[in-house]
């Protein structure tokens, strides 16, 4: 796992390539579940798909992102998005 510097707090934080493909599938998945109600989340059942893992996984990713505060989120996203481009 690297450490990378989070410029928005100042920190190193571990962060691993999975977890990087964690966020990507959650920038990517559609936040609209079965029923066509918009509930804010990507489902777990259909990152765990996209992922190749079991939800159980998916979970212990969206948890270990828990003590990232929301601008460490952002930069990796703005990362991820830079990448995409």
């Amino acid at each position: 796992m690297k450490k990378r510097y989070m410029e928005s707090t100042r920190r190193a934080r571990r962060v691993s390539p999975r977890m990087m493909e964690y966020l990507r599938c959650v920038i990517d998945t559609p936040t609209v579940g079965a029923l066509g109600k918009d509930n804010g989340k990507a489902p777990d059942d259909i990152i765990a798909i996209k992922m190749g893992v079991c939800r159980g996984r998916v979970a212990d990713y969206r948890r270990s992102f828990e003590r990232f505060t929301k601008e460490e989120v952002l930069e990796l996203c703005e990362e991820i998005m830079k990448e995409a481009a």
